[in-house]
């Protein structure tokens, strides 16, 4: 299983997902999913834009855990 930890990076960071949003160009709701554990798929365009104006690796915003999801 994939846990997205985004949400817990923005709130260190101190930024909104609407800034997210407007600073990547990702429509708010696409954010707020990711954020919330509800995104089926992320686009690798996505992740780049959001590690790039994170300035933070893959590993800060995605982590495995050993487990079935089913």
């Amino acid at each position: 299983m994939i846990d997205i930890k985004l949400r817990s990076l923005l709130e260190r960071r101190s930024m909104t997902q609407s800034e997210l949003s407007k600073r990547t160009g990702i429509r708010p709701s696409t954010i707020s999913d990711i954020c919330n554990n509800n995104a089926d798929f992320i686009k690798i365009d996505f992740l780049n834009r959001i590690l790039n104006v994170l300035k933070c690796g893959l590993n800060d915003i995605l982590e495995y855990k050993d487990g079935d999801d089913r």
